[in-house]
C-alpha cells in the first residue's frame, strides 16, 4: 500500500512534501476520476511549476491538497467537493501553522452552489488565474471573420517557407526547443523578464521528465531551422492543455502556424484545447483573445474573513 505524503486522518502543512516523480500515478488516479477542466489541475503542470513556487501536496479525507508556501495560497481541494463549513475548518488549521487558510482555483459552481461560503470567506473572480478554452476543430479550419487575419498569416507562411516541416517532439530535440525558448525570452521586453526566466527554468524541468509527466510536443523547421514548438498534455477524456509555445519572431507567421499545427494534431482526439491563462498580461490576454475562445473558464479566490 502507497504512504501518502500526510496522514488522511490530521491535516498538518509541516507534513506536506514536494510533488517527486514517483506521484505522478497516484496524483493521475484523482485527476482522471475529478475530470478538472482548469490547468491548475494538470499532473504536467503540478510537478514542473512545484519546485518554483514551493508548493508541496498532501492528503486529508481522501482528498488532495496542495499548498503553495510562497504565496501562501491552498489549491482548492482535488476530490470530492468539501462544503462551506469544512472548507472554514481546513482555512483554521492552515491559520492555526501561521500560514493564510486561503483558496486559489476554485470552481465558480461552487461559489454559486455554496452561499455559505460567504460567511466565512471574501469570494474574488481572479481573472487572470481564468483558464482559455477554444473548440479544436474551430482552431483547426479558422472558418470565420475574426479568425481570417490568422489564416491569411499561415497562408503567407506557407508561400515563403515552403519548405517547412512538422515533426513530433521527442527528447532528442529537447536542446534546440530550450535554445529557441532562450532566443524568445531574450526578445522579450525588459520588464517580463523576471516570469520569462521563471518559465524557463519550469520547461526544462519538464522536458527532464518529459514521457514520465504526459508531455507530447511538435516542432515547426523551415529547412534545418527550428522557428517554433509546442508542448501539450491530456487534460481530461476530451481537453488537451497547451503549456508551452515559442516562436521565432523573424519568420513571420510562425506564431500563428504552430497554433493551427496543434489543433490540427489534436482535434480528432479532443474535443477542445484550453491554452492556459494570462496571468494579468495585457499582451497576452490580447493574443489569447484573438483566437476567439469558446469559453474563459472563470475561477475564484476565497479569502478568508
Amino acid at each position: 500500500m502507497r504512504t501518502s505524503a500526510v496522514s488522511r486522518t490530521e491535516l498538518n502543512l509541516s507534513g506536506f512534501r514536494d510533488i517527486d516523480i514517483s506521484d505522478i500515478e497516484y496524483i493521475k488516479k484523482y485527476l482522471r476520476k475529478f475530470q478538472f477542466r482548469t490547468c491548475d489541475y494538470n499532473v504536467a503542470n503540478l510537478f514542473s511549476w512545484s519546485r518554483y513556487l514551493n508548493v508541496k501536496w498532501g492528503e486529508y479525507k481522501g482528498r488532495l491538497l496542495f499548498y503553495n508556501f510562497d504565496w501562501q495560497l491552498m489549491l482548492f481541494p482535488l476530490g470530492e467537493p468539501f462544503n462551506p463549513t469544512e472548507i472554514s475548518g481546513i482555512s483554521d488549521m492552515i491559520r492555526e501553522e501561521g500560514h493564510a487558510g486561503d483558496f486559489i482555483s476554485v470552481p465558480e459552481s461552487y461559489v454559486l452552489e455554496n452561499k455559505d461560503i460567504y460567511k466565512m470567506f471574501e469570494p474574488e473572480k481572479d481573472g487572470p488565474n481564468s483558464d482559455y478554452l477554444y473548440l479544436s476543430e474551430r482552431l483547426a479550419d479558422l472558418r470565420g471573420k475574426k479568425l481570417h487575419k490568422k489564416k491569411n498569416l499561415i497562408s503567407q507562411f506557407m508561400r515563403n517557407y515552403p519548405d517547412y516541416r512538422v515533426e513530433e517532439c521527442c527528447n532528442e530535440n529537447k536542446d534546440i526547443c530550450i535554445n529557441l525558448a532562450e532566443k524568445w525570452c531574450s526578445m522579450q521586453p525588459e520588464d517580463n523578464s523576471e516570469g520569462n526566466e521563471l518559465e524557463l527554468k519550469v520547461l526544462k524541468r519538464a522536458l527532464d521528465y518529459f514521457s514520465e509527466i504526459g508531455l507530447e510536443g511538435l516542432t515547426l523547421f523551415c529547412g534545418n531551422e527550428l522557428v517554433a514548438f509546442t508542448y501539450f498534455s491530456e487534460q481530461n477524456t476530451n481537453m488537451a492543455t497547451v503549456h508551452f509555445e515559442k516562436f521565432d519572431q523573424n519568420y513571420k507567421g510562425s506564431a500563428q502556424m504552430i497554433n493551427y499545427q496543434t489543433a490540427l494534431y489534436l482535434k480528432d482526439r479532443y474535443k477542445y484545447i484550453n491554452r492556459e491563462q494570462d496571468v494579468g498580461k495585457p499582451g497576452l490576454r490580447q493574443a489569447k483573445m484573438s483566437y476567439d475562445p469558446y469559453e474563459i473558464i472563470s475561477t475564484y479566490r476565497l479569502i478568508r474573513k
